[in-house]
């Protein structure tokens, strides 16, 4: 935006007008409907997640009459900070008429609005925190809106059909984004559903699905029969690179670790002592392994921490993951684990490599299994992907399309 313009970068045809500021007091109003006409506790409104809770939040039948009402259009201030939002943040009720605690600051539109324009503008931290500053203050657990500060400030606003322009290309996005988490979760249940079909329940010897051709029983070994732990000791080099490993993706390249960057700490990193893996490596943390820090070495050679446990096996590695990385599994691993405090409960090799499991008879048939977890790990990752894609198109049309 020029500061003699007040336009936005990027804008849609047909729009030329500047925008104009007006006071949020022409556009709101405090809203302390209450709930007199005894709306149920399932039309209970969760602020944070703008979602219908159909259990209600656990308050009395006579406090229901207190409750306030919030109608679609209203916005409701959720006063909690985090890095994302410092002075709190606004979420616009785009789900139908519900009712909110009556602790919760509420505003109602004083005409009628186009909401998929306000629930993405009103929301938006860069637009809203210095007004926010302004018209917030510091309360017990959480920021409380000062409404009469609030209504007093200005706020750049396009005409109303601009607005339901923008509000609608902003709701196409979220409609993709909703396709895709959605399609994520049916993935995901389709796999949890075949992890438990295609791997023997309990002392069964045989899974309930299989695929065609083999007939024969699985066979039950201990992980000393398949499994040997591989401790080579070294510095990192061009042929093995410095590794990271994470509960959620397991072996990663530092550069793609999320969170917890520590590798300014390590001084001489050149001469530090790691622990060198191979491809198709099961590593896991001997601490964190009940909450699923173990997995296959699906990238490749390199270096990792050596509090790390690395073992190599003579099965098929993908399947094998399957093993390890079951939730059955998982509930064997934490009574094998060692020490009286849970926190400091760590699996040593030695408990690992007594564990055992059903696993399927020949090669062929471990790699189909495998495969077919693999290519179903991988459709998940691409819909993850996309998600992120579409989020990122989102947040960068925000960045230029408002003022």
């Amino acid at each position: 935006m020029s500061d003699d313009k007040k336009i936005p970068e990027i804008r849609l045809d047909g729009f030329t007008g500047n925008w104009e500021y007006k006071k949020l007091g022409s556009l709101y109003e405090n809203n302390n409907e209450r709930n007199v006409d005894l709306i149920g506790f399932d039309r209970t409104i969760s602020i944070a997640s703008m979602s219908f809770k159909d259990e209600g939040n656990g308050a009395s039948e006579k406090s229901l009459s207190n409750y306030k009402v919030l109608r679609e259009g209203d916005i409701a201030f959720e006063g909690h900070t985090n890095k994302e939002f410092r002075f709190g943040r606004f979420v616009a009720n785009d789900i139908g008429t519900g009712i909110m605690s009556p602790r919760f600051t509420a505003l109602r539109p004083i005409s009628p609005i186009p909401v998929s324009f306000w629930k993405n503008y009103i929301h938006y931290e860069p637009i809203m925190r210095k007004i926010l500053i302004n018209s917030t203050k510091a309360g017990t657990m959480m920021n409380e809106l000062v409404v009469l500060e609030f209504l007093a400030q200005n706020i750049l606003v396009p005409n109303v059909d601009e607005q339901t322009e923008i509000g609608d290309f902003f709701e196409n996005l979220d409609r993709l984004v909703v396709n895709h988490k959605r399609e994520i979760e049916r993935l995901l249940s389709l796999r949890k559903a075949m992890l438990d079909k295609m791997f023997p329940q309990g002392n069964e010897n045989v899974p309930s699905v299989r695929f065609m051709g083999y007939k024969k029983p699985w066979r039950h070994c201990h992980f000393s029969e398949i499994f040997w732990e591989r401790h080579c000791i070294d510095t990192i080099s061009e042929e093995y690179p410095q590794l990271s490993f994470t509960i959620e993706e397991g072996v990663i390249r530092p550069e793609d670790r999320k969170t917890n960057q520590r590798d300014f700490l390590i001084l001489d990193k050149k001469n530090k002592k790691y622990l060198k893996t191979e491809y198709d490596d099961i590593i896991y943390n001997p601490a964190n392994v009940i909450y699923g820090a173990i997995h296959r070495n699906a990238l490749g050679k390199g270096c990792v921490s050596p509090i790390y446990k690395i073992f190599c096996t003579d099965q098929d590695s993908t399947f094998m993951e399957c093993i390890v990385r079951h939730p059955r599994f998982i509930k064997e691993i934490s009574r094998s684990m060692e020490g009286t405090v849970k926190k400091l409960r760590t699996l040593k090799p030695k408990a690992f490599l007594e564990m055992s499991a059903y696993i399927a008879p020949t090669i062929e048939e471990q790699q189909q299994i495998g495969e077919y977890f693999r290519q179903m790990d991988r459709l998940i990752e691409i819909e993850k992907e996309e998600l992120e894609k579409i989020k990122h198109i989102k947040s960068a049309c925000m960045e230029k399309m408002f003022v």
